[in-house]
């Protein structure tokens, strides 16, 4: 009678340990990707961005994406959404982690243009986020939970998700643009073109 007692209790604390491990376990895993919106929310015109802080190419195309969001900030949504390539530029997921990190206390744009700006100066860093942190503390975020963000698993998995969705559109280099889920072939980095495009579009 005891033995069957022994196996029963072991039967439900292994359930209750799994009930457990699974709801431990979901929100790390389970992402639709970055939230980090500007503009008309309800446009029906959809502008997003895949960037690689790191990335020289973002860095020129960075002023002109600025000005262009600023000039349809009435009409159009803009979206930035991370695609840090690792394999060239060493600092990219970290670039992309702590924008993140900013996010979640509501300041995504301040840290992007931040991280953009000073790109030129961290990139030669041996250790980039005393730059990440000093940008932190400029526009008033808590360093604490920033590191905390920074290393929560979830922002990883925001990260990958950006990555799955960028690769399923096809794009191969950055920064890969994208109309309404479309990938924008060649884009040029002028304000003329995508007034074009944003134009037709709408």
């Amino acid at each position: 009678m005891n033995r069957t007692y022994i196996i029963i209790a072991v039967i439900v604390v292994a359930f209750i340990g799994l009930i457990v491990y699974t709801k431990s376990a979901s929100p790390q895993v389970e992402s639709g990707g970055s939230s980090n919106y500007y503009g008309k929310l309800d446009s029906k015109v959809e502008l997003t961005e895949f960037v690689d802080f790191q990335c020289e190419a973002c860095y020129a195309f960075y002023p002109t994406v600025k000005e262009v969001k600023e000039k349809y900030k009435d009409r159009v949504k803009f979206r930035v959404r991370y695609f840090p390539i690792s394999s060239g530029h060493q600092f990219a997921r970290m670039g992309a982690a702590n924008a993140e990190a900013a996010a979640k206390q509501g300041k995504f744009w301040e840290m992007h243009d931040k991280i953009f700006e000073g790109q030129k100066t961290w990139e030669q860093s041996q250790d980039p986020q005393e730059y990440f942190d000093q940008y932190a503390k400029e526009i008033g975020l808590n360093i604490e939970k920033l590191k905390k963000d920074i290393k929560d698993p979830m922002t990883s998995a925001t990260i990958n998700a950006d990555l799955d969705e960028v690769k399923r559109l096809g794009g191969d280099g950055t920064p890969t643009f994208a109309l309404n889920g479309k990938k924008i072939e060649n884009p040029d980095n002028s304000v003329e073109a995508f007034t074009k495009v944003l134009d037709e579009a709408l």
